[in-house]
């Protein structure tokens, strides 16, 4: 299947899986102040039966009565590769749908809006996550390419055309079966992951975020 009809069959897909139940609450704070809330699921399998990984998210800026939701669907291979990617931006302005597909060496990003829609294409490759700036459990990605020797990887934010270079290392001694990641570069922070692999904390020191697991 081409690539283009991967990205036209990622729309209905997306919104069905993001009205599911989602298992893990994050508390979003800058500055030490709370600015939003996120819900989400990580779960093996991908859509259609395949193997791989996904991960269903929402987010909500602020927790009450939104002015900023977002919801995103992440599949990736056994390999850890981008199959899909949705995003959906609901704001002020109305909802935008990015859509993203990996193609070899190729990424191919579709944005669609009321009365528009637009089309890149981007490098990309193993070494690429697509990230963004207020969905935050989408660092489970980088949490899995990272090594304790540190992985180079390319962050791509589709949303804001962001592109940034950094290193994931994986810290060893970690107790209770988490997993702790270290960034630097044009990322800098920590990523902690539970044993099952689901975004336990997250610090972002240059923008000031903290991102913290909810209690049960």
């Amino acid at each position: 299947m081409s690539t283009a009809a991967v990205l036209l069959l990622l729309l209905p897909a997306a919104q069905a899986a993001a009205q599911e139940p989602l298992e893990t609450k994050l508390v979003i704070t800058q500055d030490g102040r709370e600015s939003g809330r996120e819900e989400f699921t990580l779960r093996q399998g991908r859509g259609r039966g395949a193997l791989g990984s996904t991960v269903i998210a929402v987010a909500r800026y602020p927790a009450s009565n939104p002015l900023l939701k977002l919801a995103a669907t992440l599949e990736r291979t056994p390999e850890l590769e981008l199959a899909k990617f949705q995003l959906d931006v609901e704001g002020p302005n109305g909802t935008t749908v990015i859509l993203a597909a990996g193609s070899g060496a190729r990424l191919i990003v579709r944005t669609v809006a009321k009365g528009s829609e637009a089309g890149r294409e981007l490098p990309g490759g193993p070494d690429v996550v697509l990230l963004d700036d207020a969905v935050y459990s989408l660092y489970t990605a980088v949490v899995d390419l990272a090594t304790p020797s540190g992985k180079s990887l390319t962050g791509v934010f589709p949303r804001t055309s962001r592109r940034a270079s950094f290193v994931a290392r994986r810290e060893a001694g970690v107790e209770s079966g988490a997993t702790r990641v270290t960034l630097s570069g044009d990322i800098n922070g920590t990523v902690v992951t539970d044993s099952k692999g689901r975004l336990q904390r997250l610090e972002l020191p240059g923008s000031r975020i903290l991102v913290t697991r909810a209690p049960d």
